[in-house]
């Protein structure tokens, strides 16, 4: 492409993923409360934007490229499925044929399934609005979007898929910016799914000061009021400049370190940015404790179960009448997989399709892209 007249490279790609269908649809999607709980609990929009908000604030005082952060960040959940990381599972379980979906499957290993790589997929091939294939990323941000989480490549094999600019051989981002925007969504993730626990009332505020980071809070200057309300915003807003404070320091000695040893500013094949010895065992320690009292209660499991139950469900429709699914990308793969075949989704016989790996991996692909609502949506009109 030619460069644009007023915008960098990376001001576009971030321009592109903000005006894209797959992120306004981030806004109907679980984090960890389904939508429909509440107004005021964290959706997968707003999590992005608190991920993009904590980025910057470091890039800034770091001192780089704020414009390739914060593409990174409102990228980096793109490809999400609906209802949070349950979703996930059951998509990964599916494609790596541990679930065969009461036979309709042969189990067979598809490759599984990871929303960071599912986001790639998403920017580089799904997303329809250009002449071109997806929204043509720069490989910063391709890059970044790829390793805000894990790789786990011995489960991961996505076929098919642009790798150049990825450096798959390397586990961290190799941009400071993109080990940014990992790190933020960790800090993201352990505040805000406190916050939102807190006020829907699975935690009490004398169980979570018990908790060794919060004391190490209070110990910094906070004080519980007679005043709740404002004790967990108060709360909030200090284990965040806590976190930030500590990645911010122990990342300088870091980059100090790797300078001496490498003499380069470029291509950081090492974690740089990241919580110091002191910090890191206390905000996983803080990570354990909502999985427990949050993540894992009864509210957030009725959620849970009603994910397997809609996608295993929406999967197993699709394959049987993939004439079910009403969506551009669907209509665009039938006409240039099966043309030549002659076959007609409309009138032919499914079971030619249904062992097809790319025809699997596009069921996948469409209900991956749903919101929470549709998901359901669709579900009611299948089953009544």
């Amino acid at each position: 492409e030619d460069e644009h007249p007023y915008r960098t490279n990376f001001q576009r790609d971030r321009d592109r993923i903000i005006h894209s269908r797959s992120f306004r649809r981030l806004k109907h999607k679980r984090q960890v409360f389904m939508v429909t709980t509440g107004d005021h609990y964290r959706t997968r929009l707003t999590h992005t934007l608190e991920v993009a908000q904590i980025s910057r604030t470091m890039g800034r005082s770091l001192g780089l490229n704020e414009d390739l952060i914060e593409a990174i960040a409102l990228g980096h959940d793109i490809g999400h499925t609906p209802f949070g990381h349950m979703g996930e599972e059951v998509f990964h379980k599916i494609l790596r044929g541990a679930e065969t979906l009461e036979g309709a499957l042969d189990g067979k290993d598809l490759g599984g399934f990871k929303h960071n790589y599912q986001s790639v997929r998403v920017v580089d091939d799904l997303e329809k609005k250009y002449v071109f294939e997806g929204l043509n990323l720069t490989g910063a941000v391709r890059e970044g979007i790829l390793k805000h989480t894990h790789l786990n490549r011995h489960q991961i094999q996505y076929p098919n898929w642009n790798t150049s600019h990825l450096f798959m051989d390397q586990d961290v981002s190799v941009t400071l910016e993109g080990q940014i925007v990992a790190i933020s969504d960790e800090i993201a993730q352990r505040t805000h799914d406190l916050e939102d626990g807190i006020r829907a009332g699975h935690v009490a505020i004398d169980e979570i000061r018990k908790v060794d980071i919060i004391r190490y809070v209070e110990e910094a200057g906070l004080r519980p009021g007679e005043d709740e309300f404002l004790y967990i915003n108060s709360l909030i807003k200090r284990l965040i400049h806590v976190l930030v404070t500590d990645v911010l320091e122990e990342s300088l000695n870091r980059l100090e370190h790797f300078y001496r040893k490498n003499h380069r500013w470029s291509f950081f094949n090492e974690s740089i940015i990241n919580f110091s010895a002191k910090i890191d065992p206390l905000q996983k320690d803080l990570d354990h404790f909502i999985d427990q009292k949050i993540i894992r209660r009864p509210g957030v499991y009725w959620a849970d179960n009603l994910a397997v139950l809609v996608i295993r469900q929406l999967f197993r429709a699709y394959l049987k009448s993939p004439g079910e699914m009403h969506s551009y990308p669907t209509h665009q793969y039938f006409q240039g997989k099966f043309r030549e075949a002659g076959f007609r989704v409309e009138n032919g016989d499914p079971s030619a399709i249904q062992k097809n790996s790319d025809f699997i991996r596009l069921i996948a692909d469409y209900i991956a892209g749903m919101t929470d609502s549709f998901a359901v949506k669709e579900y009611e009109r299948l089953f009544g």
